[in-house]
C-alpha cells in the first residue's frame, strides 16, 4: 500500500498536534486512528475522526445524567434491545469520518448508499457567467428532478445517426457554476456537480425560515447550523409522531446563500469601479437565520447531488445544504499512476442465476491471460494521459489539455479517494449490505476492514448488530407459517406452494431444510 510524502506529513502533524482531550475515547480505536488499513492492492481505510461510543448510544436512550449509571451488563442488555427492536436514533449519536481510497467502480457502487435526501421540487441555484464576470446575480435555477433527467443519457429516437454525446446534457450542467460556502471565511464561491442521484420515495419534511425561505428533505439530511453540521433530528429533534412534524421549541438558526459586505480596497483603479453592478470591492457571504417551523408534507420522490470540494456544501433553495462526501478531483490534481488488477483466485466467469455476481473462477491460464490485459490496457490509458497533460517530455510543442478532458480516457479501475462521514445507524446499514455473500467481492473487501473499525469503535453495538441483522435470518409471513406446521409435524403443502422456486431455494438456504417433497 502507498501512502503519499502529503498523507504522511498530515499523519504526523495530526499525532503531533494531539492533546488530552475532555470527550469519550476508546482505546482501541485510538491505536489504529490516523493509520491507513490495507485494502486490495493499492486502497485503505483511515479513520479521521469520531464521536461518540457504546456509552453514548445507551446514554441517548436513558436520557441519563452521566457515565457510570448503569453496570456493563445492564449496557449490553439496553443496547440488544434496541438493535432487536429496531429503535434507531440512538445509535445515530455516534459519527465516524473516514478516508477511503478505492477503485472508481467501487467507489460508484459506494456512493448509492445515501440517506439523506432533498425532496423533489428543491431549486438548485448556479450562477451565470455573464453575471459572474460583470459581479452581478445573473442566476438560474433548476429543480433538482430536472438536474437528474438532464444526467440520463439522451437517445435520439428519430435520427439515431446524429447522436453524437449521449451525455450532452450532463456535460453542459458540469461546466455551469453552483453556489457553495467557503467554511472558513463565510465567504460564497463556486463548485461544480459530480453526479445526481436519485433515492426513492421517503418521508419529508419543510423547513421554513424566518426569512420566508421553505426547503423540503428527510430528517437527517444536514444543514450548517450556528454550531456546525447537524442534521434537523440531531440540531432540533424533528421527527414524525402521529403524522405531524414534531420538533424542540428552541431558537435555532441555519446558515443561507448571503449577505453583501464591503472589504478593505486592495488597490484602486477607476476601470473596476465602472464595469461592476455589484462593487468589486464587496462580497457576498453566508448569514444566520432563525428556523421558523417544520411541516410533514408527506412521502415525495428524493434526490441527492455529489459536487466537487473542497467543502461539502451547496446552495440549495438559498439554504446551505450538506453534501456528504468529498472525493479527490481530477479537475484540479493528477490521479496516481495506480490501478486495480484482480488476484487470479476472484477472476470468475459470469454467475449463471444472478445477472450481477461472479461464478466459478477461470482456469489459472485464462485469469492470467486477463490479468495481463487489464494491466495493458490501464498502462495504456494512462501513458495517453500523461501525453494529453504534457507530462511525458520536457519540452511541449502544444499546450496541455485541460485536465478535466485528459481523466475521460482513464478506466474506473484507477484509485479515487474521499472523506466519507456516515453516523453508525447508516454504517449499520452499508455493512449489512455490503458483506453479504452476494455483494462484490472488491466492495466487501472494504466492508470487512470497516467492520474491524467497528469492532474496536463500539463492541457492544458491533455484537448486537452481528446478532440481529448481519447473521440473523428474516422469515416472510408465508415462510412463518411453513416453520410452524413443520414444529407442530404438519405438512404445509398449500403454503410452499405460494412460494415461487426462488423463494423456495432461498428459504431452504436459510433453514437446511428439504421442501421438495411438498411441492
Amino acid at each position: 500500500m502507498k501512502v503519499t510524502d502529503e498523507q504522511a506529513k498530515e499523519i504526523e502533524a495530526q499525532r503531533q498536534q494531539a492533546q488530552p482531550t475532555l470527550r469519550v475515547t476508546v482505546s482501541a480505536l485510538e491505536e489504529v486512528l490516523y493509520q491507513p488499513l490495507p485494502v486490495l492492492d493499492h486502497g485503505f481505510v483511515r479513520v479521521v475522526d469520531y464521536m461518540g461510543t457504546d456509552e453514548s448510544v445507551v446514554q441517548a436512550a436513558r436520557v441519563s445524567y452521566g457515565r457510570g449509571t448503569k453496570k456493563v451488563s445492564d449496557d449490553r442488555g439496553l443496547i440488544r434491545y434496541l438493535m432487536r427492536h429496531m429503535h434507531t436514533t440512538p445509535f445515530e449519536m455516534c459519527d465516524i469520518k473516514l478516508h477511503v481510497k478505492l477503485p472508481i467502480f467501487v467507489a460508484r457502487q459506494w456512493i448509492r448508499h445515501r440517506t439523506a435526501c432533498l425532496a423533489e421540487g428543491t431549486r438548485i441555484c448556479f450562477d451565470l457567467p455573464g453575471g459572474i464576470r460583470r459581479r452581478g446575480r445573473q442566476s438560474y435555477k433548476l429543480k433538482i428532478e430536472d438536474l437528474y433527467r438532464k444526467f440520463q443519457p439522451t437517445v435520439n429516437r428519430t435520427r439515431p445517426s446524429k447522436q453524437r454525446n449521449p451525455l450532452f446534457r450532463a456535460d453542459r450542467i458540469k461546466a455551469m457554476r453552483l453556489r457553495q460556502m467557503n467554511e472558513d471565511t463565510g465567504v460564497m464561491q463556486h463548485t461544480r456537480v459530480v453526479n445526481v442521484y436519485k433515492n426513492g420515495v421517503k418521508p419529508v419534511f419543510r423547513m421554513v425560515l424566518e426569512d420566508g425561505k421553505q426547503i423540503e428533505c428527510t430528517n437527517d439530511h444536514q444543514f450548517l447550523f450556528s454550531d456546525g453540521w447537524k442534521t434537523l433530528k440531531h440540531a432540533t429533534g424533528l421527527r414524525l409522531v402521529h403524522g405531524k412534524a414534531a420538533w424542540l421549541q428552541k431558537p435555532t438558526c441555519v446558515y443561507v446563500n448571503g449577505l453583501t459586505v464591503e472589504q478593505s480596497a486592495l488597490y484602486q483603479n477607476r476601470i473596476w469601479q465602472k464595469r461592476p453592478r455589484v462593487a468589486w470591492n464587496k462580497l457576498t457571504v453566508g448569514k444566520l437565520v432563525q428556523v421558523r417551523e417544520f411541516r410533514y408534507v408527506g412521502e415525495k420522490e428524493t434526490y441527492d447531488l455529489e459536487v466537487e470540494g473542497p467543502y461539502h456544501n451547496f446552495v440549495a433553495n438559498g439554504i446551505v445544504t450538506h453534501n456528504s462526501v468529498n472525493e479527490y478531483s481530477a479537475r484540479y490534481s493528477i490521479l496516481d499512476k495506480e490501478f486495480y488488477i484482480p488476484q487470479q483466485e476472484v477472476i470468475g466467469v459470469q454467475d449463471t442465476r444472478s445477472r450481477q455476481g461472479r461464478g466459478k473462477p477461470l482456469s489459472p491460464g485464462k485469469a492470467r491471460k486477463i490479468m495481463e490485459i487489464l494491466k495493458a490496457d490501464a498502462l495504456a490509458a494512462y501513458q495517453h494521459y500523461e501525453e494529453f497533460l504534457g507530462l511525458t517530455s520536457e519540452v511541449q510543442e502544444d499546450e496541455p489539455l485541460a485536465r478535466e478532458l485528459a481523466r475521460i480516457n482513464l478506466p474506473v479501475s484507477f484509485y479515487t479517494q474521499w472523506y466519507w462521514k456516515i453516523d453508525l445507524h447508516n454504517l449499520f446499514h452499508f455493512l449489512q449490505l455490503r458483506l453479504d455473500d452476494h455483494a462484490q467481492h472488491e466492495i466487501r473487501a472494504y466492508g470487512e476492514v470497516i467492520a474491524d473499525i467497528m469492532q474496536r469503535w463500539v463492541p457492544l453495538c458491533w455484537e448486537a448488530f452481528t446478532d440481529y441483522r448481519l447473521k440473523a435470518q428474516r422469515l416472510s409471513r408465508l415462510e412463518g407459517e411453513i416453520v410452524r406446521k413443520l414444529l407442530k409435524g404438519e405438512e404445509p403443502r398449500e403454503e410452499v406452494k405460494q412460494l415461487s422456486k426462488r423463494e423456495r431455494d432461498e428459504f431452504q438456504l436459510k433453514l437446511g431444510i428439504d421442501l421438495t417433497r411438498l411441492t
